[in-house]
């Protein structure tokens, strides 16, 4: 079993092949060759539609980019300063200019989500 607790691509297509073997050997011992024979083409091309399916998923997963999380401002203002985008000036003017919107926001009663930094007071 996979480790989290599923089970894995490739014992999915073992645990289809036992049991497809023994629908085979049942239909070719019940009900003679013809249905047996019939029924393993069906089961080998479901297993090729599977295989086929997961292929064509798996592929549309990696092309597509990675969700990123959203950032408060306030990191994302320190990323930039110290990605050396910003001085040291410009980061302080910044920096002053969100915690006064903050505190406008909380002055109006609007809903905002907290800044990570304190204003020194």
């Amino acid at each position: 079993m996979g480790s989290d607790g599923g089970y894995s691509l490739t014992e999915i297509f073992a645990i289809k092949f036992v049991l497809a073997d023994i629908v085979i050997i049942a239909a070719l011992l019940f009900a003679g060759p013809i249905y047996a024979v019939a029924i393993t083409v069906l089961l080998v091309i479901s297993v090729f539609l599977v295989w086929y399916l997961t292929e064509r998923v798996g592929s549309d997963d990696t092309e597509s980019e990675p969700v990123r999380e959203p950032v408060d401002p306030v990191t994302e203002l320190q990323n930039r300063y110290a990605a050396g985008e910003l001085s040291e000036a410009e980061f302080e003017a910044k920096l002053e200019h969100l915690l006064d919107s903050n505190d406008r926001a909380e002055r109006a009663g609007v809903e905002t989500r907290e800044l990570s930094l304190e204003r020194e007071r």
